[in-house]
């Protein structure tokens, strides 16, 4: 006698499959997009203060975020960002400017500035947006607000 799968069961084995396929794959997704996220508002806060340290140190914050920064430079390279202007603009899930990350003059100020891009309906651009709060990202790197 000769011991086989019969179609039926084979057929149960391939659904109960493909169900936890359906279930697994978005959730596999969403944590792919957790750590994007994550990884790149750990770069920019990092940018931030490395070009904080290096500006404070110096006394100065003309150069270019590139030469301030490394990881500013490093996002540029992987092209994850573009400069211009000491504007950098970081792309994220196919929005081109999610983040920009700014150093603004005034009179006798300089600070470094994070506001957001248009993010539209990009899901993964406003958790990047939600997760960097914007407000704690003025850092005066020039002027009457640096104690040494």
């Amino acid at each position: 006698m000769r011991r086989a799968f019969t179609m039926i069961e084979l057929i149960f084995v391939i659904v109960i499959i493909g169900i936890l396929g359906a279930i697994a794959i978005p959730k596999l997704q969403a944590t792919r997009n957790d750590a994007e996220i994550s990884i790149m508002a750990h770069a920019v806060s990092m940018a931030a203060d490395e070009i904080a340290a290096v500006a404070v140190s110096q006394g100065d914050a003309s150069s270019d975020m590139d030469e301030l920064s490394n990881v500013v430079k490093s996002l540029i390279e992987q092209e994850k960002a573009t400069l211009d202007d000491n504007v950098l603009k970081i792309k994220m899930h196919g929005v081109d400017d999610c983040l920009i990350l700014s150093i603004d003059s005034s009179d006798n100020d300089v600070n470094l500035t994070l506001s957001y891009g248009d993010a539209g309906s990009d899901g993964v651009c406003l958790a990047l947006q939600e997760s960097l709060e914007d407000s704690n990202y003025t850092i005066p790197l020039r002027g009457q607000k640096i104690k040494l």
